[in-house]
């Protein structure tokens, strides 16, 4: 298991995972002994081709059909890589939590599963979804497996060489309806002394002022932050706990244990509110001193609770090390603490830039130029400004930190150095541990939404010719990676962490 998870090109052509309690009779090998013990089992070691070489394989086989396109199709058809198209919707089920059910339900492993993205847990969501060499009967058949776990599998259909990856996704439709609509009205008074005091409460909302606030959101867009779901939620860390970013930083600065701790410690029981079980194993971890075996014996019975950190035990109990813990954990978890620090950073690199500048190109800002190739596919290029009255703010772009990355050449390049040193994280080289290691990316400053309107989901009461809205849908478009509720805090003009106390008509 150790020689196919670690280094070399051969070996990452392969993934493997642990199946506990593998019944012996008529399971890998029919002809072990097992002492005509019908109930034996063992710890299954499952190995199969990574995405990876699977999409290489792909690649090759694309390369071959262009010089051989008058090919059988039934030919092509016996050979190809067969899997289940189909549509995954989703209710208040967090991403991981929803692949482990499925992977269980059609008794495969969870990397057969291809997903193009991460939907947000507090949602009904509905995602393409490719199951690798699984027939349409038998993901149908899952569905009564799922029963119960508010997930659903549907729209069947059969494909030859096509599996869906992380980073295939272009982008999201959304519909939202946001209930009890109030407007804020903010009003000054004065003390006894003198002093200029602030108070906000609500009023009815109407028509005019949401259709104004939704003009100018189609107009001008919104600053193109990660949202919570991202970095983790809003606030001081004494009154949140533990955030996303906070692992990320840790794993970064190869503290890997500090980065267990920190998973195992959780959010604050304030905003969060787990069952009995799950508060006592994070005591458990907590008065043992870090005892795993302690731990992972308290754990909650269901295998859908506390997932990660059911991992991180297991690798503790299995290798000792804090490294090789957290590589038990999946690739795309481990990849998501990373990347949530890196949203971390560029979250406070854009809110001072637009402190700084507000929305106009700069010297030494960086912009985006499209340009597309003869064979169609678009390719994008970094530049610096060095004309801002030329470029749009809607071509800056800021970097997601990360090795060889180009930084803006002007004050704000420099707050990038200033703030990873400040955390002790040196981004600037590749370093040989994965789970220290940050690949960067390019990310706009503002961005659009697509095809934005609004309409009331019920009557509404008048005041004069202009109807309050107490209930309205919101319908929307955004690119792959930009998040709904940043818009939604640009069209409310509100903050993620409102502190004041707001005060009835």
């Amino acid at each position: 298991h150790k020689i196919l998870s670690g280094g070399g090109s051969q070996r990452r052509d392969f993934e493997t995972v642990t199946i506990s309690n593998y019944p012996l009779n008529g399971g890998l090998d029919s002809q072990i002994d097992c002492n005509n013990n019908e109930n034996a089992t063992t710890t299954a070691i499952m190995v199969h081709w990574s995405n990876k070489a699977l999409s290489s394989l792909q690649k090759k086989r694309k390369r071959k059909n262009d010089y051989d396109a008058d090919a059988n199709s039934s030919n092509k058809a016996d050979e190809s890589i067969t899997a289940t198209f189909c549509v995954l919707r989703k209710e208040q089920v967090e991403h991981q939590a929803a692949v482990q059910h499925i992977a269980r339900a059609l008794k495969c492993n969870q990397q057969d599963i291809g997903l193009a993205g991460i939907k947000d847990m507090q949602a009904i969501t509905y995602q393409f979804c490719t199951l690798r060499s699984i027939n349409i009967q038998r993901a149908e058949r899952a569905n009564h497996a799922l029963t119960g776990k508010r997930i659903e599998l549907s729209r069947f259909e059969e494909v030859y060489d096509f599996l869906l990856n992380r980073g295939n996704l272009i982008g999201n439709r959304f519909e939202v309806v946001l209930r009890n609509l109030k407007r804020i009205e903010r009003m000054t008074s004065k003390t006894e002394n003198g002093a200029t005091v602030w108070k906000e409460r609500t009023i009815p909302c109407v028509a005019s002022h949401l259709d104004a606030m939704v003009k100018r959101v189609r107009e001008f867009g919104f600053v193109n932050f990660y949202g919570e779901q991202r970095v983790g939620d809003a606030g001081h860390s004494s009154r949140v706990g533990v955030r996303s970013y906070d692992v990320g930083r840790a794993m970064l600065r190869q503290n890997f244990a500090q980065a267990i701790d920190l998973i195992m410690t959780g959010r604050s029981y304030g905003i969060y509110h787990p069952g009995d079980d799950e508060v006592k194993a994070r005591e458990i971890w907590k008065t043992s001193g870090g005892n795993a075996k302690a731990t992972l014996d308290a754990f909650p019975k269901s295998s859908s609770t506390m997932v990660r950190e059911r991992d991180l035990m297991k690798g503790l109990v299995r290798y000792g090390d804090p490294l090789e813990a957290i590589q038990c954990v999946p690739r795309n978890v481990r990849m998501f603490w990373i990347h949530s620090y890196q949203s971390y950073v560029w979250n406070i690199v854009a809110t001072e830039r637009i402190k700084l500048w507000g929305l106009h190109a700069k010297i030494g800002d960086l912009y985006e130029v499209s340009s597309f190739e003869q064979d169609g596919t678009k390719s994008d290029n970094i530049n610096v400004v060095e004309e801002p009255d030329a470029v749009s703010i809607y071509q800056v772009v800021l970097p997601l930190p990360g090795y060889n990355m180009k930084y803006p050449s002007n004050e704000i390049g420099a707050l990038y150095n200033k703030i990873l040193e400040n955390d002790g994280v040196n981004l600037n080289e590749k370093c040989n541990i994965h789970e220290a290691t940050a690949k960067g990316s390019y990310r706009k400053l503002i961005q659009k939404a697509s095809n934005l309107k609004w309409e009331k989901v019920c009557e509404c009461t008048s005041e004069g010719e202009d109807p309050v809205i107490d209930a309205v849908q919101l319908s929307f478009e955004l690119e792959s990676g930009c998040y709904a509720t940043m818009l939604l805090r640009e069209l409310m003009l509100t903050t993620m962490a409102r502190e004041g106390k707001i005060s009835a008509p």
